[in-house]
């Protein structure tokens, strides 16, 4: 009987020595082979962009490459649902952005649940979107923009990069929420429809800065307010939609990292601090800026807030507006 005591009472002290081990181990979880970052949109999109900035950095801190896998479809839901069926094992990230996560599921049935299916990690940045009018329009605030949208209902006209588009959306938004009435006129992409707004063929468009920036600072286009609620840095002197007469107005394009639900916290707590961690690199910063991208600083709650309340949001509008996108 004392031998089997004395037996139990060392295999209780050595479970507890495991357990001892076994704590580090888990809070300091270091990969020790490659890592999958699925960026569900092709090469060279503003994505793209946003993840292979930081992918070194990522790698640096982590001790790993990660290996960034385009698979560019269906608007980003293919890469999406793919990073849903990965082992919840910290090797498989997704590059999480608006469509895949808060528009399409309300307008199509998708092979994942964007609320359920994944953890959120990390932020990385924001892209804000400026409403800009031609130059020939009478109108020099939103406020009078505004006014003048009701006073000639579906008359004024707004361009986009196509139907469901994030430029599309903004403009759905925006009319929305100043119960106006304008015409929407869906081109094959955003260049073609900041040509016509330069030309006067149509009145106004959502644009990323990248693409309008040059021709607000030399007078080919006015800008009349940024689409978040705060200014943005390089261009001061224009404000903000919501202090513009429609408060509460927030539209941005937005990235962050994802892992499959299930995923350990101790493991996301790891790549939310590597992310973190890149995106205080001064080049990082650098170039994030001369794109117009706003970088967030890692914190995975600010990537959820982003997820549910622009699920939420989207739901309304989209349904609102009776948006049908194939």
């Amino acid at each position: 009987m004392k031998l089997i005591k004395r037996r139990a009472a060392l295999a209780a002290a050595f479970c507890a020595l495991q357990l001892v081990h076994a704590a580090p181990a888990q809070a300091d979880w270091k990969p020790d082979h490659p890592i999958r970052l699925i960026v569900p949109f092709a090469p060279g999109a503003a994505t793209d962009i946003s993840a292979r900035t930081i992918s070194d950095h990522l790698a640096a801190a982590l001790g790993q490459p990660v290996v960034i896998d385009n698979q560019g479809a269906a608007s980003g839901t293919v890469g999406t649902a793919a990073a849903a069926r990965a082992a919840p094992d910290g090797y498989t990230w997704v590059l999480a952005h608006d469509p895949p996560f808060t528009i399409l599921p309300h307008v199509r049935k998708l092979g994942y649940d964007p609320l359920k299916d994944f953890e959120p990690v990390a932020l990385i940045a924001t892209i804000p979107m400026v409403l800009v009018v031609r130059p020939g329009l009478p109108v020099n605030s939103i406020r009078e923009l505004i006014d003048a949208a009701r006073t000639r209902p579906g008359q004024m006209t707004i361009a986009s990069s196509g139907t469901g588009a994030t430029s599309h959306l903004a403009a759905e938004l925006f009319k929305y929420e100043t119960q106006t009435n304008i015409l929407h006129v869906p081109y094959k992409g955003q260049a073609q429809g900041v040509t016509d707004v330069l030309g006067g063929q149509v009145d106004m468009i959502f644009s990323s800065f990248g693409p309008v920036v040059q021709h607000i600072r030399s007078g080919r286009l006015k800008a009349l307010g940024i689409s978040v609620p705060k200014r943005y840095a390089s261009l001061p002197e224009v404000p903000t939609i919501a202090e513009s007469g429609v408060p509460g107005f927030d539209f941005s394009v937005w990235t962050g990292i994802a892992v499959p639900a299930g995923t350990p916290q101790a493991i996301r707590d790891t790549i939310a601090a590597a992310v973190a961690k890149a995106l205080q690199v001064p080049e990082v910063r650098a170039r994030f800026d001369g794109l117009g991208f706003v970088p967030g600083d890692g914190d995975p709650q600010a990537l959820r807030r982003k997820i549910q309340g622009d699920y939420a949001k989207w739901k309304q509008v989209i349904h609102a507006a009776r948006i049908q996108i194939e």
